[in-house]
């Protein structure tokens, strides 16, 4: 298997070990990869309400329980405003709950007791499974997409790898672009992840679900070591959003909004507060601030972008010595990673994040952007925000946009888009 020669029975199967070394030690030397990228805060990203949180507002970060153990909302940020100490304990304690399912859920690599999640699901493939009302809706809505993104389970399983590496000459072993024996291996699964015959959720009664998996592909499978056949991976916080969303809705606390480290927002607050939500643009190896949208009420964002900002980030970005990024974005057809911009951010009122992400990832995962895909989504409901030069283009006739950038020689502009 030439320079990618991992044994067969592992090619597919991560190492925890060397992730936890690499990620303590390297972190410092990815971060200042390429140059002069710039590299900025997460916190830029989400919600510029952080002048709102002060005592007399009612205001306030909303952290999980330590006491709960792993949670998603090590992935999340979660603002809210609360009317009492007793109503912030309760959203606190809500909060934690529904972190801790959804971490317990989406987990694709542990199983849980008394807990029906993905690792479940990978290992009774074939096996009627009743799982949790917010799994099957996010079961739900991939399998009426028709999305097969999340049969990739064994291509992330690896390839994931790539974002522990210590340097560059390790990514032979994991990346597709760099080594033609990977491209061959991920192509094995390739041919059975994208065949509807070989697998498939199906969704029956009863909140039930069946991973049907082929004879054939169950006996490569096995062959290769595979034991990861869904996953949701790099999309798995745009579901957890939405599942987080519907416990706080349906708990009765919506006057907040709700972030993810990479790039999934909801906001619930129906009240008249005023959000903006800043717009950022890669031009070469620089970041700028380009503009601020400014809107209020209930929406969903997802944005998506070929470049890191946090350090968080460095689980799904690897900046190569000679400016390149590699990123999580793979393409189902040859699990290469593309972007067909350097931001796009969608948003709407009607759908969540999952529904946004499953309709962005045609237009942003491609090799060529093409401005009617755009003027599609707009037909769906579904607004985009993304720049080209020093243009932001929006294709929302109501877009507020601010604090258009102007500094060191750059003038951005704002431009709405017509069909």
């Amino acid at each position: 298997m030439g320079h990618a020669a991992r044994d067969k029975q592992d090619r597919f199967r991560p190492r925890p070990v060397e992730r936890i070394e690499l990620n303590e030690k390297h972190t410092g030397r990815r971060l200042i990869a390429a140059g002069a990228l710039l590299v900025l805060g997460a916190g830029m990203l989400t919600y510029a309400i952080m002048g709102l949180l002060a005592p007399e507002t009612g205001w306030h970060t909303v952290t999980a329980s330590a006491n709960a153990g792993p949670t998603s909302a090590e992935d999340f940020t979660f603002f809210y405003q609360s009317g009492s100490k007793a109503e912030t304990t309760r959203v606190t304690n809500l909060y934690t709950g529904a972190c801790q399912r959804a971490y317990r859920l989406f987990h694709s690599d542990l199983e849980f007791e008394g807990v029906v999640n993905i690792c479940t699901i990978n290992s009774r493939p074939n096996e009627a499974l009743e799982v949790d009302a917010g799994l099957y809706a996010a079961f739900t809505a991939v399998v009426e997409s028709g999305r097969r993104e999340l049969y990739l389970g064994p291509v992330y399983e690896r390839y994931d790898d790539i974002f522990f590496c210590g340097d560059d000459a390790r990514l032979v072993d994991y990346d597709p672009r760099l080594s033609e024996d990977v491209r061959r291996e991920y192509a094995g699964v390739l041919t059975y992840a994208n065949d509807p015959r070989a697998i498939g959720l199906e969704l029956l009664d009863g909140s039930r679900v069946r991973l049907n998996v082929s004879a054939e592909y169950l006996s490569w499978a096995e062959s290769e070591g595979i034991t990861r056949f869904i996953d949701f991976a790099w999309m798995r916080n745009a579901f957890v959003a939405d599942y987080l969303a519907g416990e706080l809705a349906a708990g009765g606390y919506t006057k907040g909004t709700l972030s993810s480290f990479d790039g999934f927002v909801r906001n619930l607050d129906g009240g008249g507060t005023e959000y903006a939500y800043p717009l950022y643009h890669r031009q070469g190896n620089d970041i700028y601030p380009a503009a601020t949208l400014t809107y209020q009420g209930p929406v969903s964002f997802v944005r998506m972008r070929d470049y890191p900002i946090s350090e968080q980030d460095l689980q799904h970005y690897y900046l190569l010595s000679n400016g390149e990024i590699r990123t999580s974005y793979l393409d189902v057809s040859d699990a290469l990673c593309r972007s067909a911009v350097d931001t796009l951010v969608c948003y709407s009122r009607e759908r969540g994040c999952a529904g946004l992400l499953l309709e962005m990832i045609p237009v942003y995962i491609t090799s060529d952007f093409r401005e009617e895909s755009v003027f599609a989504l707009a037909e769906e409901g579904i607004e985009s925000v993304y720049c080209q030069d020093s243009v932001v283009l929006y294709t929302d006739v109501e877009a507020r946009l601010t604090n258009l950038f102007s500094a060191d020689g750059v003038q951005y502009a704002a431009k709405q888009i017509i069909p």
